[in-house]
């Protein structure tokens, strides 16, 4: 039996074939994955990647789509979709979150349980899995400031890291491009007055409402290099506003690439690397991505 027959009998995720990933990313652009598969359960993730490994069939693990640029000719692969692995509890006296979870509802939980330390990541649109695995941060914080634990599924066994194995750095982790899923985090957090989180909240979403602009994006582009800050020199660059096809530079924020409904992923793919050659022609520095790249570009 071939994967796909296989596929159509397995019970324990949502599947879809030719599936267009533009629904499944905040870019709104790129291909067809050739399966796609929601999962809303440990149990579901492991026999689905354990069925890829056995056929060598190649899969990726998203969440949000939030920080992803799929290609145009789509993937030949498998696409996993976290969503629905989103709890969010107690575990003894830490706060324990799946991979699936908004960054958001994360902090209602805290909200609502008066408890205080990711605030300034709200607003940003990533699940627990991905700002873990990218180390996301904001306004000089990082997720894992709080964390104490991630756990993963590998090769069909649990594993529990603590935050010194975790290899936590500006926007990697040991996680970063490894067959290796994060499916949980526990953080260690303060207990703190409800109107104190709140106010805490609604200033750092100010924060943001005042520097990012609105519309498709994938966030931040590009990771700030050392002593400089990526959307200053794009800015400098004189690169505010510039358009390629459907994809354009904002004028807000450079560091933010927005599309329209012409938008293609090669026009973002082809934007991104007219920046990073713009940036290294007029300033000598070499820009890397933020954003990962699915599919062959």
């Amino acid at each position: 039996m071939g994967f796909k027959d296989e596929l159509l009998e397995f019970t324990h995720a949502k599947i879809r074939f030719n599936e267009p990933m533009k629904r499944h990313t905040a870019l709104g652009v790129g291909g067809k994955a050739k399966y796609f598969a929601e999962v809303d359960s440990l149990y579901g993730l492991n026999l689905l990647t354990t069925l890829a490994q056995k056929h060598r069939v190649k899969y990726k693990v998203i969440g949000n789509g939030t920080n992803v640029l799929v290609s145009d000719n789509g993937y030949e692969g498998i696409i996993i979709c976290l969503k629905k692995l989103s709890d969010v509890f107690f575990k003894r006296d830490e706060v324990r979150a799946m991979a699936g979870a908004n960054l958001d509802k994360l902090i209602k939980f805290t909200l609502d349980h008066r408890l205080t330390g990711l605030e300034a990541l709200s607003g940003i649109p990533a699940t627990v899995g991905g700002a873990v695995v990218m180390n996301a941060g904001a306004f000089g914080h990082n997720i894992s400031d709080r964390i104490t634990t991630v756990e993963t599924l590998c090769g069909g066994k649990i594993k529990i890291y603590d935050k010194e194995d975790c290899k936590f750095s500006y926007r990697k982790s040991r996680f970063l491009g490894k067959k290796e899923t994060v499916v949980s985090a526990s953080f260690k957090l303060d207990g703190c007055e409800r109107d104190a989180v709140m106010n805490n909240i609604k200033k750092y979403r100010e924060r943001r409402k005042n520097v990012q602009p609105t519309g498709k994006s994938c966030g931040s582009v590009f990771k700030n290099p050392t002593k400089y800050s990526a959307g200053a020199l794009i800015d400098k660059a004189g690169l505010k506003g510039y358009t390629l096809g459907g994809a354009k530079v904002s004028e807000r924020h450079g560091n933010f690439i927005l599309t329209d409904s012409r938008a293609t992923a090669s026009d973002v793919y082809a934007l991104i690397q007219y920046i990073k050659e713009e940036i290294f022609n007029i300033f000598g520095v070499r820009l890397s991505e933020e954003v990962e790249y699915i599919g062959e570009f």
